[in-house]
């Protein structure tokens, strides 16, 4: 397998709050919600500790022996990460620290996959298939463990697979936001020229529309991150 990965913050000055990480048979990427400048977060850490905290946690968890189903994974990591900080941050103030959460692991019978909240897996299929677009309508994980047994999970087969991308919703935009390119064009672009090359053509998009004129968005740019696992079918 061949993994490649790219990120670029979305605001220069600003902590990049996505964090993606791999490791032989699983990638998992989050990206932290951002807080409004001057909002109290009631946390001494701060988005981007959070997503990165997060992120190591369930990586160690789902690469782990034996392994565990991924909700119950996501579950023990946030317990984990909400017990290095409660001590010392208010976990009960509405805006407490909260990152989307992707990840895929691999498994005798195919690829695992945890989606909560809206970053995205895409499934590159092969061929003329059409790709799977996994992601989730529920809040981001924050401080209570139970909000990963909402998360969107399955497992999707080997067979005919040429990879898998995660996306944080800053890189997705360029097609449900901007709609420059479909999904197939997208995954054509990260398997042939490599996830930067997609975070290259956002952000093209964003400087000829620096006003937010012609695709109206609350951030003119956001934190965007990609990891491709090419060939799960040979693997």
């Amino acid at each position: 397998m061949r993994v490649t990965l790219a990120t670029d913050p979305g605001t220069a000055g600003w902590p990049n709050e996505d964090f993606a990480a791999v490791a032989p048979g699983a990638a998992v990427l989050l990206d932290g919600a951002t807080t409004p400048r001057g909002a109290s977060t009631g946390c001494v850490h701060g988005v981007a500790w959070y997503a990165r905290t997060l992120g190591t946690t369930l990586l160690a968890a789902i690469t782990a022996e034996p392994h565990v189903p991924l909700p119950q994974a996501l579950a023990g990591a946030i317990g984990a990460v909400r017990a290095r900080h409660e001590h010392t941050c208010d976990l009960a103030c509405p805006a407490t620290p909260a990152a989307t959460v992707t990840a895929v692991r691999a498994a005798h019978d195919g690829i695992e996959y945890l989606a909560l909240s809206d970053s995205t897996i895409a499934a590159d299929p092969g061929g003329d298939g059409q790709p799977v677009i996994i992601t989730d309508a529920h809040p981001a994980a924050a401080a209570m463990p139970e909000a990963a047994l909402q998360a969107s999970t399955g497992t999707l087969s080997r067979t005919g697979l040429r990879g898998v991308a995660l996306l944080s919703d800053g890189a997705t935009r360029i097609t449900d936001r901007y709609g420059l390119l479909t999904w197939p064009a997208v995954l054509g672009v990260v398997r042939d020229h490599g996830p930067a090359e997609l975070i290259r053509q956002v952000r093209a998009a964003e400087d000829s529309d620096q006003d937010c004129a012609r695709w109206p968005r609350a951030k003119a740019r956001d934190d965007a991150t990609i990891v491709h696992w090419e060939h799960w079918s040979r693997g």
